[in-house]
């Protein structure tokens, strides 16, 4: 731990890998059984109240990378075999505590091409010294020491907002997306971008001495980078491209997308296809106040920010097709490599009795009715479920991943599905 903070997860791999039961491995959709135990997964925190995932990555021998935060005040890397087994050789039995805890309510990472770790978050949000942050953990989850300093950067541009993205350029320098709050009351939301070097440091040729704020479209939700360094922003359903050195674009041209980091918002979902469209699920309200009920909707916008009328834009309810307090809302969106996408979520009846949801739509939209019942997959795995929170596609085989909470938020849930 840094100066700022004591241990907060002390005897932590008390993790007692509780598991689920172990339903029949079958068609896609089917929960994996050669993962955990009946493809479920739950690390217990027992001293600890309301973890809370706040991004994963998939390593490139297939090792799960959990970044979670907890409500005692850490936060950290959690890393999982292929099997989904906590990985005892990483960080402390398995976790990698960040030298100062992020503290707002999202945060991003990413994965450089030597294996090495990066988060970006913020910090000082309870102090009033509100930043953001990037740490770098090296493929064994101690900190990078190479890296800023002790193994982290901070960078105080004004409040943060929600929302903070971050990715990795082919040269090594890491780009930071995110929102900024407005000074005053009644201004507009500001987005920001900051560029390091690959050692931590600002990178001077970047906007003003390496960074850039400007009202464009009020924040950052994801990132994407095309062939020619150009740099895509997108928060929800707007989209705003800068050039390399980090100047806005007066029209947003688009492309082809050569790097890209997915969404990890849960109200604002996000991610690029190749072809420099995107993808955008929301929480849709259907009728008034608490007789009403909420849905999930999908929609694919144009390279260039129009909405695509060729995609069906479903609006749905994992559980039923609505009624009075039901609550479906989107937690995560991934690609597979065929383009099909996949939307995990939550169902509850108000926000009681929670259901975790996957769904799997075709290129067009439409359902994939190959995928569970009718291209829905809903269960309450593990036992006291709290929802899921995100979702990866493994790239070897296509297999999907989903993170998630339980217990009253006492524990970190994953759970792996069959893809076909």
């Amino acid at each position: 731990m840094g100066k700022h903070a004591q241990s907060a997860l002390p005897g932590l791999l008390a993790l007692a890998l509780v598991f689920g039961v172990t339903p029949a491995q079958g068609a896609a959709g089917s929960l994996d059984t050669t993962f955990g135990k009946g493809g479920i997964v739950e690390t217990n925190f027992a001293s600890d109240v309301n973890v809370s995932p706040l991004a994963a990555a998939l390593q490139t021998n297939g090792d799960i990378l959990v970044l979670a935060q907890f409500g005692n005040g850490a936060a950290a890397v959690v890393r999982y075999t292929p099997t989904g087994a906590v990985d005892t050789t990483f960080g402390t039995k398995g976790v990698a505590e960040l030298p100062t805890p992020f503290d707002g309510p999202t945060a991003s990472m990413a994965l450089q091409s030597n294996g090495k770790i990066v988060v970006a978050g913020v910090v000082g949000q309870m102090t009033g010294d509100a930043a953001f942050a990037v740490a770098r953990f090296n493929t064994n989850g101690t900190a990078d020491t190479t890296f800023g300093s002790g193994g982290e950067v901070s960078t105080a541009l004004g409040f943060p907002g929600v929302g903070e993205s971050v990715l990795i350029e082919p040269d090594g320098a890491i780009l930071v997306g995110a929102q900024l709050e407005p000074a005053g009351r009644g201004l507009p939301f500001e987005t920001a971008l900051i560029r390091y070097d690959a050692n931590g440091t600002l990178d001077s040729t970047f906007g003003d001495k390496g960074t850039v704020s400007v009202t464009s479209i009020g924040g950052c939700t994801a990132l994407g980078l095309l062939s020619d360094g150009e740099i895509m922003v997108l928060n929800g359903s707007a989209i705003a491209q800068f050039t390399s050195t980090g100047t806005l674009e007066a029209t947003v041209t688009g492309g082809p997308i050569a790097i890209s980091t997915p969404s990890q918002v849960p109200s604002l979902i996000n991610v690029f296809q190749p072809n420099g469209e995107y993808i955008y699920a929301q929480t849709v309200a259907i009728g008034a106040g608490r007789n009403g009920n909420d849905a999930v909707q999908v929609l694919r916008y144009t390279a260039t920010g129009s909405v695509d009328s060729t995609f069906v834009s479903p609006t749905f309810h994992f559980v039923g097709t609505g009624g009075t307090a039901n609550r479906d809302s989107p937690s995560g969106v991934a690609l597979q490599a065929n383009g099909e996408i996949v939307v995990v979520g939550t169902h509850s009846v108000e926000f009681a009795n929670v259901v975790n949801g996957l769904a799997r739509l075709e290129t067009s939209g439409s359902f994939d009715a190959t995928f569970g019942t009718d291209g829905i997959v809903i269960n309450s795995l593990p036992t006291a479920t709290d929802g899921l929170s995100g979702v990866l596609i493994q790239p070897a085989d296509g297999k999907i991943v989903t993170i998630g909470v339980a217990n009253n938020y006492t524990e970190l849930t994953l759970g792996r599905y069959l893809p076909n």
